[in-house]
């Protein structure tokens, strides 16, 4: 049993905590929803962090126990249960929700991993190490992005017992708070060093924000100290109120999290101790005040996945849709608070069963949800609402089936590096007719990886390798900006003309696709290219960039083909083909006039033209007409997508695509 000393270290429950919870979550919900109303709100998780360490540290002071795995299991049984059953319920039925509404594409591709890893509180390494910055459309329509906090302060916990047990034990907790005082500089230093130097690293993982939970650790452990101190100092409440408002006035930039985030860390440690001081509990121990706090849990878990399934299904652009998403946000909460956090936190039975017991419990739940979860996500194509679980039409899948009746040779698939980006290489055996006698290069971008299935096809047709490169955000030879623009992608650029030098042998064929227009849309709201769209002018540095390199490819023998630009559309054909989505304000039409189409892309035909003229071994192919028949150029027509977005060929566009680029590769061949 505790002795009384201990008892005294003891605290007990402050209302105000709770409050100063409730403006954290309300920050973190506004910024979400009306970003422009507090453009800081993001820091409402600093405030977080060092209430958690802080009433994570008091809830263990006070108390002995006879060794460290009796602290552990107390300690874990208590946050476990805490914290894992109200979460384990979110990523369920946010994964549910997701399958069912959310089509995959590069938008969507980090969605898995991080829930998969949310289960098991790692999913912001997965958002460290696979996705843009917190800020970026990735993170914005991952329904799953908010738990990387989480993460955070569950890999905390690990450690936290091993501290607290060494306060407990060494020179009346000395060493500890020294320790603790090391463990927190450190992290300190760490992020301001990744804040410049690796900012994804700064913001996601524990050794950059460890420093923000142990200020609270440090606030709780020093008490004693500074508690009469901080009574005499009237003016602690208001400064701190105020560093909190300079945190969240403030809009994200590279100086979050160092130095920035030391506003609401500061503010929050300061209005921690103007609470336990008796000076700041009016408000923030307000009832109303108190009982959004205790919902701050639940409110946090549910709102960003309701936020994001809106987003991509009817939109989150107007103030009704808003506030109905805040309400149903704030109806899951509460039934979550009451149906999960309040009866398994009171329940007796659980608190009468041994520590250990229910540590293993909730591993093993935890366990069966994270398999279930899985199992979801694998399940994707045979569970989800969306048409696009026709992959065959919508997507162009290397795995794609061949067309039998083009198909003469067995192909096998390698993948390998170059430059910095990939090489795809399809190789063809056991013709059953003649080969070609060629093979085919392919530098590229994404938009040369969506003729993936015309590509192999290709390969079993006539017996040719294909090499297929790419790097993302590096196009090749776009025409309407130099490569010289993209000094990143010059190392690309250089090695895969190398390799095709290498390589080649007279007679072989580039081919050359790309996106040579400036996009009307992309997959996500906010594309500065599709806000911003410059005119699409091809400079004489551009052009005799160009020509040089033209020259460079066609040395040797060697043939090109380059493709004139395809239709762009106005909106992603795949984010607008649902009942559920197509009055999302990103869908602004899946056809556009072919005068227009021919009008804006004159300029850079002209100038293709110009190359060609010049250049006897290349062909211009254009595969508008056969793409756009009509009086207008369609991405969906009769429901059958040709585009899986504004400027990606789909699966059924490489079909629709693939005799003519065919026939124009065997023509250039015979010249």
């Amino acid at each position: 049993m505790a002795s009384a000393a201990r008892q005294s270290e003891r605290m007990g429950y402050i209302p105000a905590i709770d409050g100063l919870r409730a403006v954290a979550v309300v920050a973190v919900i506004l910024f979400h929803l009306w970003p422009n109303l507090l453009p800081g709100g993001f820091t409402g998780v600093d405030i977080f962090f060092v209430i958690s360490g802080f009433v994570v540290t008091g809830s263990v002071l006070g108390r002995e126990f006879s060794s460290l795995g009796e602290l552990a299991k107390w300690f874990y049984a208590r946050r476990l249960m805490r914290i894992m059953p109200a979460l384990v319920a979110m990523l369920l039925a946010a994964t549910i929700a997701t399958q069912l509404f959310v089509p995959q594409a590069w938008l969507s591709n980090s969605i898995a991993d991080v829930g998969r890893f949310a289960f098991f509180g790692l999913s912001n390494f997965v958002l460290a190490t696979d996705t843009e910055s917190y800020f970026g459309p990735q993170a914005a329509y991952n329904p799953f992005t908010h738990t990387w906090s989480l993460g955070v302060e569950e890999q905390f916990y690990l450690l936290f017992p091993l501290i607290l047990y060494w306060h407990q034990r060494l020179h009346s907790g000395a060493k500890a708070v020294r320790t603790v005082v090391v463990l927190t500089g450190l992290s300190l230093l760490i992020c301001a060093a990744l804040a410049f130097t690796a900012p994804r690293y700064g913001f996601y993982l524990i050794f950059s924000r460890f420093w923000e939970l142990g200020a609270g650790m440090l606030l709780c452990l020093t008490r004693e100290q500074w508690l009469s101190w901080a009574g005499r100092q009237r003016w602690l409440a208001p400064v701190s109120a105020l560093l909190i408002a300079g945190g969240l006035a403030v809009s994200e930039g590279p100086l979050f999290p160092f130095p920035i985030a030391l506003l609401p860390v500061l503010g929050t440690a300061g209005l921690i101790a103007a609470i336990c001081a008796g000076r700041a509990s009016l408000v923030l121990g307000s009832k109303p005040t108190v009982a959004v706090g205790l919902l701050s849990y639940s409110l946090y878990l549910w709102h960003w996945p309701v936020f994001v399934l809106f987003r991509w299904t009817v939109g989150l652009h107007t103030l009704n849709l808003q506030l109905v998403a805040l309400g149903i946000a704030v109806l899951l909460a509460t039934l979550s608070y009451l149906l999960v956090e309040r009866p398994l936190r009171s329940s007796k039975w659980i608190a009468a069963r041994p520590r250990g017991s229910v540590v293993a419990g909730v591993f093993a739940g935890v366990l069966i949800a994270a398999v279930g979860g899985h199992l979801l996500f694998a399940a994707h194509d045979r569970i989800t609402l969306s048409i696009t679980r026709d992959r065959a039409a919508w997507y162009a899948d290397p795995d794609r089936a061949l067309n039998p009746a083009r198909t003469h040779c067995e192909i096998t698939a390698t993948a390998g590096t170059v430059g910095g980006g990939a090489a795809n290489v399809w190789t063809p055996s056991g013709c059953t007719i003649a080969r070609a006698g060629f093979a085919l290069f392919v530098p590229a971008d994404s938009h040369g990886v969506a003729y993936t299935p015309a590509l192999r096809q290709l390969a079993a047709d006539l017996g040719v390798p294909v090499r297929l490169y790419f790097k993302p955000g590096c196009p090749y030879l776009k025409l309407i900006e130099s490569h010289a623009s993209r000094p990143h992608c010059t190392p690309f650029y250089d090695a895969v003309l190398a390799d095709i030098r290498a390589r080649s042998r007279p007679g072989d064929v580039v081919f050359l696709p790309g996106l040579r227009l400036t996009r009307i849309a992309n997959q996500f709201e906010g594309d500065r290219d599709a806000v911003w769209a410059r005119a699409d002018l091809v400079t004489d540095a551009a052009l005799e960039e160009a020509r040089q390199l033209l020259a460079e490819l066609a040395d040797e023998g060697r043939k090109l083909v380059i493709e004139a630009p395809k239709p762009l559309f106005p909106s992603p054909t795949f984010r607008c083909a649902d009942w559920f989505n197509h009055a999302n304000p990103i869908c602004r039409g899946l056809s556009i006039a072919r005068k227009d189409m021919l009008d804006r892309r004159r300029l850079v035909i002209r100038a293709m033209s110009a190359l060609a003229a010049a250049q006897p071994a290349m062909m211009l192919w254009d595969p508008l007409p056969a793409l756009c028949p009509g009086e207008r150029c369609e991405a969906l027509p009769r429901g059958r997508p040709l585009f899986f977005d504004g400027d990606h060929l789909s699966g059924l566009g490489n079909d629709l695509l693939y005799p003519e680029l065919r026939q124009a590769i065997l023509e250039i061949r015979a010249r």
